[in-house]
């Protein structure tokens, strides 16, 4: 009876250190984990910054393309239109020139309109010319605004790359290693508890899938804790986890040591 009672005892005994194993595993992966946020939150807007002006970069030189395709066009269509006016005014002299030697009025006033419509080619050519001259200095304004612009955002773009690289040159090695460790410590852990793990800190704002009683609380989410389950949690017979959030809970002794190992 006495030798059943102690195979029975050592069987708690295993348990108990099986699951307080795990719990400190747990924690120990969590704060790890933490490190590893910790480390991302700190280069965490870079990247996006980076990302940002490289696309408003090639926003501006996407723009500054256009503007030159419209400052060709332009260019091109007032050189047309000179050219149209010399044509137009070769045209009109020899009417006018014809208009020497016509042989009846009809004849002159035909070659009259023909010289008046060509004149109202000029006229509109001319206009046209303005309206396209105007164009083309806005276009220059605005390209020069908008090259102006895009050197500020190269200059701007190439300080963030390189707070960007430094950072991650600094914090590389750091989370490389950190990883590593967490590796390590999920080894520890049993595949079915360390789905939940994963699970409960990719849905939790903060990344705490693990947290301490604090309290008499949950260290995530701040509910009270009925005396039960604190008392469950203390003994390490089994992983509790907070009613209210779903994060496993651990009490200071898990901590202390885990505080003992690192």
């Amino acid at each position: 009876m006495a030798d059943n009672q102690e195979i029975k005892l050592n069987e708690e005994e295993q348990i108990e250190i099986t699951v307080e194993k795990k719990l400190v595993a747990l924690y120990t992966l969590q704060q790890i984990d933490s490190k590893v946020d910790r480390i991302r939150i700190v280069r965490g807007e870079l990247p996006e910054a980076v990302q940002d002006l490289e696309d408003e970069v090639a926003g501006l030189e996407t723009r500054i393309g256009h503007y030159n395709e419209d400052l060709k066009k332009f260019n091109t269509d007032i050189t047309n239109y000179k050219i149209k006016i010399k044509e137009t005014q070769a045209l009109i002299k020899k009417y006018e020139e014809q208009q020497n030697n016509v042989r009846n009025s009809r004849e002159y006033d035909s070659l009259t309109k023909e010289t008046e419509y060509q004149s109202l080619e000029i006229q509109l050519c001319e206009k046209k010319i303005k309206e396209a001259t105007m164009k083309v200095e806005d276009i220059k304004n605005g390209l020069a605004e908008t090259e102006k612009k895009l050197e500020e955002r190269k200059k701007d773009l190439v300080v963030k790359q390189s707070e960007l690289n430094s950072i991650v040159e600094e914090t590389e090695k750091e989370e490389q290693e950190l990883l590593e460790k967490s590796k390590e410590s999920e080894a520890l852990i049993e595949e079915r508890l360390l789905t939940a793990y994963k699970r409960i800190r990719k849905s939790a704002r903060n990344g705490l899938a693990v947290v301490k009683i604090e309290r008499d609380a949950c260290g995530g989410c701040f509910n009270k804790i009925p005396p039960q389950h604190q008392l469950d949690i203390r003994i390490h017979k089994k992983i509790i986890v907070c009613e209210y959030c779903g994060r496993i809970l651990v009490d200071q002794d898990i901590i202390d040591q885990y505080n003992a190992k690192n």
